[in-house]
């Protein structure tokens, strides 16, 4: 007897993704931090492109049946992805050097903006690539039944 499709998101695929691609990003921004780098970290909205990847890998290891859930995962997971990028930012932007007063609230909404566009960016091209690959999926599936 199949077991019942899962009716709750797919928790595993929704953390576990965006931690699997985000560990070798920290590990790069850290070294690099390390050994007297650490601007290394203003590339950061280069590295959301990884959400692209994210997207993909959600919905080939998701366990959920519909094909939106799959793709709800995936942004969710991409959002993820972007948080974690944010707060890597945030961390690493005072090792930069030091902030004088009147430049704290700049430095402060830079940080802050790339949380927010992080998490957002994150989620829409995590969505954007799981829609696609679930369209290639349905459509080879198609091709094949028919």
């Amino acid at each position: 007897m199949a077991l019942p499709p899962p009716k709750r998101l797919d928790f595993k695929v929704i953390f576990g993704v965006p931690l699997a691609l985000f560990v070798p990003w920290l590990a790069g921004v850290l070294v690099v931090t390390w050994a007297g780098y650490p601007g290394v970290v203003c590339v950061t909205p280069v590295a959301w492109l990884l959400a692209l990847r994210v997207g993909i890998i959600c919905v080939r290891r998701s366990t959920s049946v519909t094909s939106s859930r799959r793709v709800l995962e995936a942004a969710l997971a991409g959002g993820v992805f972007g948080l974690l990028q944010g707060l890597l930012f945030i961390v690493i932007v005072p090792r930069m050097g030091e902030i004088k007063a009147s430049e704290q609230a700049s430095a402060m909404m830079i940080s802050a903006a790339m949380l927010v566009f992080g998490i957002l960016a994150g989620a829409a091209l995590s969505a954007f690539t799981a829609s696609q690959t679930e369209r290639r999926q349905q459509a080879q599936s198609a091709t094949m039944n028919g």
